[in-house]
């Protein structure tokens, strides 16, 4: 009996994850994206930490990321754009590892501001560009090496901001290498995995996935999962300039939430804590 009055039941956090998980899996299964800007504002509205939202926001990335990653086809995918993608997932590791470290040093009001402007910037940049018709594509010298860049870059943004980086990766496929819209989000879930999992993975190793972070996490990676098939089965039914116009949107208002959450500190700032110094949630 006393085994079953300590189980834990579904807490209300736990339900508005797992209900703002769906709509942003879809949203990833339409487009390629990874999601990571528009779980944010929710992870940090919960967890009112924006180091644990970080942590969390990679590991629920990864889950949605491997099933965008499968059921878009990214395996099967012509030799020289696998051989395109393995040059940015190289680039990717160490921009991951060393965006993680920056994240720990950077205080929190900075991170968010940074994270808002970047969401605000990129919503304004999709709303105003037209992509050039995409072209057939080669791999050579001269793509691997930008292929690392870029890797190196968007790996740099996504360990210091938690998030995938598919909003900066899929228009550089498209605008430096002349990958088509679709290809681009294929191939841009794929090789945001391994840099996700070693952003998390240094991030928690600095002490930064809580028990309620991971659990958060994992609700919304699973319950994204389910998006992102439904997101895949309407691809085919919905245009770009749709799919574009209604990931400005959500952008808008994601940057304008977190820029509303810089006035609140977070959990281990207002306690008077070091972040990250311990693994231990602040809740029982």
């Amino acid at each position: 009996m006393m085994a079953l009055s300590k189980a834990r039941t579904i807490s209300r956090d736990d339900l508005i994850a797992g209900i703002a998980a769906l709509p942003i899996g879809v949203v990833a299964g339409v487009t390629g994206v990874g999601g990571g800007e528009y779980r944010a504002p929710v992870l940090l509205s919960l967890l009112r930490n924006v180091r644990y939202t970080i942590a969390g926001n990679l590991l629920a990335g990864v889950l949605v990321g491997i099933s965008t990653a499968l059921l878009r086809g990214a395996f099967v995918q012509p030799l020289d754009t696998m051989l395109l993608a393995a040059t940015m997932v190289v680039g990717s590791l160490p921009g991951a590892y060393g965006g993680a470290i920056l994240a720990r040093r950077t205080p929190s009001k900075w991170l968010k501001g940074l994270l808002a402007g970047i969401l605000a910037i990129t919503a304004l940049r999709l709303l105003l560009f037209e992509s050039p018709t995409p072209g057939s594509f080669a791999f050579g010298p001269e793509q691997a090496l930008l292929g690392l860049g870029v890797g190196l870059g968007i790996g740099l943004i996504s360990g210091l901001l938690g998030v995938a980086g598919g909003e900066y990766r899929i228009p550089a496929l498209i605008l430096i290498f002349g990958l088509p819209s679709i290809v681009a989000g294929t191939i841009s879930s794929l090789v945001s995995l391994p840099q996700q999992l070693v952003g998390f993975w240094k991030h928690r190793q600095m002490g930064q996935a809580t028990r309620k972070t991971l659990r958060l996490a994992v609700i919304m990676g699973v319950v994204g999962i389910a998006g992102v098939g439904l997101g895949v089965a309407l691809l085919q039914r919905t245009t770009n300039a749709t799919v574009t116009k209604i990931l400005a949107s959500l952008m808008l208002l994601a940057a304008a939430q977190i820029a509303w959450e810089i006035r609140s500190p977070d959990v281990a700032e207002e306690s008077g804590t070091r972040p990250g110094s311990s693994s231990r949630d602040p809740e029982p």
